[in-house]
């Protein structure tokens, strides 16, 4: 395996462990992503954005109430046309000096357009290089990796795109876990639409406390399939099914995750 080279342009992640306040999530909606990897992050943290604000209060919670802006943010003006055929309104469109506490990217058949995307690739450097917190599920995991803020740190992603992951020396296991967070680095993965919920739910968990984490997890009936987990960095171990896996490599990757240009400029 080869170790990934400076000359990608990969830089030192800001290494963090003070408290992060979270006041706003971007969800990125683009041209063929996954409606399960985009809505699913995006209810769920609409859906803490209504604990916080009081809106859902199955108790009287211990902090104040406050706001918390979600959006879903599109590239462009206009519906964005989802990869089975769903037509979605964004809440905003991408504003390139706007930052977000977390910056989410889905995955999608059409992420492997984003690994070339200029404005995608600067849009999440940036928000990096500001200390925001950056999460993404399935083939979007590849888009963050290609993008320069990903050392050594470990990572998990769908089965389709883990072999050229691996390949380009990213740190994924073979043995792959739901969700696997970073937090000293601010970087985030989840596994594909299956763990969406699960990650997307240990995220919340983890930024915005134990109490609304427990509120978010039973109001999508997280707590209830996966238990206490969702309180920890890392979610449960995926089985393992190597032929299977092999297969729909051959079959996704080079769609997904096509391999670098060698030629191209460092």
């Amino acid at each position: 395996m080869t170790t990934p080279m400076p000359a990608r342009g990969r830089q030192a992640a800001p290494r963090n462990n003070a408290p992060v306040q979270i006041n706003s999530i971007g969800v990125l909606g683009y041209e063929s992503c996954s409606e399960q990897d985009t809505i699913t992050p995006l209810e769920i943290f609409k859906g803490a954005a209504m604990v916080l604000s009081g809106g859902i209060a199955p108790w009287q919670r211990e902090s104040a109430n406050r706001d918390l802006d979600v959006r879903l943010v599109s590239l462009e003006p206009g519906v964005v046309k989802m990869q089975m055929g769903t037509n979605v309104v964004a809440d905003s469109v991408l504003n390139d000096d706007e930052l977000f506490d977390i910056l989410y990217i889905p995955g999608g058949v059409g992420s492997g357009a984003l690994l070339t995307n200029d404005r995608v690739q600067k849009l999440i450097r940036r928000h990096h290089e500001a200390g925001k917190v950056i999460a993404a599920n399935c083939s979007g995991v590849g888009v963050i990796a290609r993008s320069g803020i990903v050392n050594d740190e470990p990572l998990t992603c769908v089965a389709a795109v883990a072999r050229g992951l691996r390949g380009e020396g990213f740190n994924v296991s073979k043995a792959r876990h739901m969700w696997v967070a970073n937090p000293a680095s601010r970087i985030w993965t989840f596994t594909g639409s299956y763990g969406v919920n699960g990650g997307a739910v240990a995220l919340v968990a983890h930024y915005f406390g134990r109490e609304v984490g427990t509120i978010v997890s039973m109001m999508f009936d997280t707590l209830g399939g996966i238990g206490d987990v969702i309180f920890e960095e890392t979610g449960p171990e995926f089985f393992q099914n190597p032929s299977l896996e092999e297969s729909f490599q051959d079959f996704f990757q080079p769609m997904l995750y096509p391999p670098l240009d060698e030629n191209a400029e460092a």
